[in-house]
């Protein structure tokens, strides 16, 4: 018996011994990771795996470097089948390990997006077609992700173009609209992909059943010399369509004023990058024949000079053609509502608390946001009435113990009826 426990103690004592052992060798590799120094990360983490083969994190980790090293490092490593495979099984095996490791399931979406980028390049329809098919089929995204990325699609207006932040809503608005045929008549945009010529390329001349084109004068040759651009401050005046005049009830003489900054400095010049200006280019040339959006989740960077002149339209901001400022026009309150208070359009909302990833799920907090913008319009348009059913709303349909602020935001809505 007491061979026994003596053997029980060593054993316990080993695993606590190796389990801190992998646990330095994990952080030691995420600092690494943190740098941009992937193939040391991976190395390291190659010795936690031998250490410890049942540690979901380090497959995790191991596919999240991967990942990163064959994408976003320098010198890029670049695509191949046989690299992207090894990097789904690392988050495969993660997921065995741990189903419900809900960023390892982000990143097999992460993975399949970029082979299906890789196929939009080559104008392989199929190929693409089979990433996104096999993305959701992973589970890569959830029904809480796919509801999202509807309302997206929703809150534009037909034959309209969005401007998107990543691929947390790139990817399941493009498998809504490639697999499901789903609002294909808007055209979607990362932000990350327009200093790539071969996308904007695509942008320009479309691709039947992937991207439907997009107004830009330039040429395929400027496309392919793009490079920043010396820049100072400079005011872009647009023309305004006499339809939208009169919808805005803007002078007859009235122009869009876009005053553009440089994002780019070296030596004490200033420069405008090749992103920013594809995306002034799309904005002249559309000349507001098309509605432009911008999704909540974009970097306030991507607006360009545009921030004024974004008014909240459902859960994205629409562009009209002037500043918006003090202007009834900064909400779109009907279209909001019609979408956000709407049952059928969040049925999935608490999905998320099964299906959590965490290094996604945060987009969700964007309903909150938008709905206590909402609740301050009704206030000043003295609707308490509105304000009470917005918050019945809110506590019998969005509920979660996921964002923990989400609380204090429903709070402050609350707060609003009883002032």
């Amino acid at each position: 018996m007491k061979t026994g426990i003596n053997t029980f103690l060593i054993i316990f004592i080993f695993g606590i011994i190796l389990n801190g052992q992998t646990t330095n060798l994990k952080k030691e590799a995420v600092e690494l990771g943190k740098q941009g120094n992937y193939l040391r990360a991976i190395e390291i983490l190659e010795k936690a795996k031998l250490e410890n083969p049942n540690d979901p994190e380090v497959y995790y980790y191991l596919g999240y470097f991967t990942h990163y090293l064959e994408y976003d490092s320098r010198p890029l490593i670049g695509y191949n089948i046989e690299y992207s495979n090894k990097v789904l099984d690392y988050f495969y095996k993660a997921i065995e390990l741990k189903p419900d490791y809900g960023d390892a399931y982000y990143f097999i979406g992460a993975e399949y997006g970029a082979r299906a980028l890789k196929a939009l390049q080559d104008e392989d329809i199929e190929s693409c077609k089979l990433s996104y098919k096999k993305s959701f089929e992973s589970k890569a995204f959830p029904d809480w992700l796919i509801e999202y990325g509807k309302n997206i699609l929703k809150s534009c207006d037909s034959n309209g173009i969005l401007f998107v932040g990543g691929v947390a809503e790139f990817n399941p608005i493009k498998y809504l609209q490639i697999i499901e045929k789903y609002r294909e008549d808007v055209t979607v945009i990362p932000f990350g992909l327009f200093n790539r010529p071969w996308f904007v390329e695509k942008l320009r001349i479309g691709v039947e059943g992937l991207i439907k084109p997009l107004p830009l004068s330039l040429t395929k040759e400027q496309i392919f010399d793009m490079h920043p651009y010396k820049w100072d401050t400079l005011t872009i005046e647009i023309p305004i369509s006499e339809k939208l005049k009169k919808e805005f009830e803007l002078p007859k003489n009235e122009l869009m004023k876009w005053r553009i900054y440089p994002n780019l400095e070296t030596d004490g010049k200033s420069f405008l990058d090749a992103s920013r200006a594809v995306l002034m280019n799309i904005v002249e040339t559309n000349n507001w024949e098309r509605a432009i959006y911008f999704s909540l989740g974009c970097n306030p960077s991507f607006f360009s000079g545009l921030n004024e002149y974004l008014q909240l339209n459902g859960i994205n901001y629409k562009v009209p053609p002037f500043n918006l400022k003090g202007t009834k026009y900064e909400i779109n309150s009907d279209n909001i509502s019609e979408i956000l208070l709407n049952e059928n359009n969040v049925k999935y909302f608490n999905d998320v608390t099964i299906h959590n990833m965490p290094r996604v799920s945060k987009i969700l907090i964007n309903y909150y946001v938008v709905l206590y913008k909402l609740a301050l319009y009704y206030k000043e348009q003295n609707q308490i009435d509105r304000i009470i059913k917005l918050t019945e709303f809110v506590n019998k349909n969005l509920q979660t113990d996921i964002f923990p602020q989400s609380k204090n935001i429903i709070k402050e809505i609350e707060e609003l009826a009883n002032k």
